[in-house]
């Protein structure tokens, strides 16, 4: 995909293709900023670029998109590209075959689980590392939610990023820079993306046919990325089927959270987070001062019950005390 494609990001985009034209990469790179705002797709839009087979192409620092090394890592079956994530990670972890009956199932169950890069799977990319390029050119290594990685694992990859063989660079992708370690960031070169504008996250959730039922608003409250924007999407049908406004739906919204512990603590933190949102707009536009101090109040609330969706509380419990503490606000969502 050309660098052109992942909108919202043109800084990071420019010194990409710089790193192309003039082919002095770093060994290793550090792509941090908050999810949903392009990083995997601006480290795969790289790895195209380094490995494109056309030769006019790569002096501008983009890809043709088009021949077949383009082609292989668009369907991530390019032997010198890896992408590394939760997925991957499942999929050393179930021992059958993909033919396999059940493969799917037990894949898929096997993602959920994940929650951390283990050091067994640093191992793994790490002797892909050190084996020589298939088609001549660049070695790519990619690792997403790169502040997962268990200390062992964060350790085992020290060495591989500190020298890399030639023509090869890894790139960690996180969203929380500051909880790795230091001696993984010391040996990173550090590219910021930054939150996307809500006109560029509208116009990314048009252009992929996103299924939201309002783009726009799904936008106001996406936090200034694409995966938060389709967080709020499912919020936003949550409060809506739920009677939001009403009477009894602090309870109706409750209710209608996951029967899974895990999927409910995350759509009670969506919801949360489009009200804080809304809490936050509401506060920054008035001007009425006894509101505003009541609506500051309301912040700070919210918050907290965030940090309790976390620990061992029922999200639903949350959620409809958090919505019940909305009463006389007169808080617009919709």
């Amino acid at each position: 995909m050309p660098f052109a494609d992942i909108l919202g990001q043109e800084k990071a985009s420019s010194y990409l293709k710089k790193l192309v034209g003039t082919q002095k990469v770093p060994g290793a790179l550090l792509f941090y900023g908050p999810d949903g705002v392009g990083k995997a797709r601006a480290a795969m839009a790289f790895a195209q670029a380094l490995n494109c087979l056309d030769p006019q192409a790569r002096q501008t620092g983009e890809a043709c998109g088009l021949c077949a090394a383009c082609q292989a890592i668009a369907k991530s079956t390019h032997p010198d590209v890896t992408f590394v994530d939760f997925a991957y990670q499942a999929r050393l972890e179930v021992k059958k075959d993909f033919s396999s009956k059940g493969y799917e199932e037990e894949l898929e169950k096997e993602i959920a689980k994940q929650q951390h890069i283990n050091v067994d799977t640093i191992r793994d990319v790490t002797a892909k590392s050190q084996q020589k390029a298939v088609g001549g050119g660049w070695k790519v290594l990619i690792i997403d939610q790169a502040q997962t990685m268990q200390a062992a694992a964060a350790n085992a990859l020290l060495k591989f990023i500190e020298e890399p063989p030639y023509k090869t660079v890894w790139i960690l992708i996180t969203n929380k820079r500051a909880t790795m370690l230091k001696t993984i960031l010391s040996r990173c070169q550090p590219l910021a993306f930054a939150p996307l504008t809500p006109d560029c996250v509208k116009q990314i959730l048009t252009r992929t046919g996103a299924d939201v039922p309002d783009a726009d608003l799904c936008a106001q409250y996406s936090g200034g990325s694409v995966s938060g924007a389709l967080k709020a999407a499912e919020a936003l049908e949550l409060l809506k089927n739920g009677d939001f406004g009403t009477p009894q739906g602090p309870a109706a919204v409750a209710a209608g959270l996951s029967r899974t512990l895990v999927t409910a603590r995350q759509e009670a933190q969506a919801v949360l987070d489009v009200l804080i949102a809304a809490l936050h707009r509401e506060w920054t536009a008035g001007t009425d001062l006894p509101r505003q101090r009541t609506l500051q109040e309301a912040l700070k609330r919210f918050e907290n019950y965030k940090r309790s969706i976390g620990r061992n509380v029922s999200p639903a419990l949350v959620l409809e005390t958090a919505l019940m503490s909305l009463d006389g606000l007169n808080v617009q969502i919709f």
